[in-house]
This record gives structure tokens, C-alpha cells and sequence, in this order.
């Protein structure tokens, strides 16, 4: 039957190419890194919220005491990574989002200013995050 023939034309077709095929450019990696940052760092800030005000049902305590205490008691090593996590992510995100307002006010918009601007952001990024994890 013709849905039958169909059917197996359908299953017979290639895969659309993805993102694989797609020499990376630092305009899209970034813009995906700050969609990505973002959720991470709002997701991340709901859930907290979330926890803090469920605690109590639970009886949890998650005070700044508390939290003081269980950070404390994080490994040097594990502490340094998850604040360098935190840091550059909510580093990344900030710069990248005045970043993003500075070409929505028609400023830098050229390619040289995109990429200006990208290196301007990761430069900034590097140094809040090596700041925030060390100080």
C-alpha cells in the first residue's frame, strides 16, 4: 500500500546534520553559554529559594549558620571548584547580559565589535571568577 511504501521512505531518511557540522564562532558559542549560565544560575536561585522555604515543613534547618557550617566542612579542593562553578557562571551571565543590552542600545554590532565585545566579556569573566573563588 502507498502509507506502507511511505512509512519506509520516511524511516530510509538521514538524519538532518546538527550543530556538529558547524565550525564553532564565538557568536553562538556565547550566545548558547549565556542561555545556558542562565539556567543554570536561575534554576540554581529556585531552587534554593524553594528548599529555604520548604525547610521548615521538613524540619530542616538551612540558616546561615548552617550553611556557614556545611561550608566549612567542604574539602579545600571541592570548595575551590564549586565556587569557581558558581562564580563563572554568574560572572559569564552578568557580563554577557550587558553585553547583549550595549547592542541592543545599536553599539558594537559590527563583526569586529561582536567579537570585541566577546573577548571583553571572557576577559572580564576570567578575572571576577578568579577573584570571587580565591577572595
Amino acid at each position: 500500500s502507498q502509507a506502507a511504501i511511505a512509512e519506509r521512505a520516511r524511516k530510509n531518511r538521514p538524519v538532518s546534520p546538527h550543530l556538529g557540522i558547524y565550525k564553532p564562532q564565538m557568536s553562538w558559542v556565547l550566545s548558547g553559554l549565556h542561555r545556558n549560565t542562565g539556567v543554570l544560575v536561575g534554576g540554581a536561585a529556585y531552587l534554593y529559594t524553594a528548599a529555604f522555604g520548604l525547610a521548615p515543613i521538613f524540619g530542616l534547618d538551612l540558616g546561615s549558620v548552617t550553611a556557614a557550617a556545611t561550608v566549612a566542612s567542604i574539602p579545600l579542593p571541592l570548595l575551590l571548584a564549586t565556587k569557581a562553578l558558581i562564580a563563572s557562571s554568574l560572572s559569564f551571565h552578568c557580563f554577557s547580559g550587558i553585553r547583549h543590552l550595549w547592542w541592543d542600545s545599536g553599539r558594537s554590532v559590527t563583526n569586529q565589535g561582536v567579537f570585541k565585545s566577546g573577548y571583553a566579556v571572557l576577559t572580564a569573566t576570567a578575572l571576577a571568577t578568579g577573584y570571587l573563588t580565591f577572595f
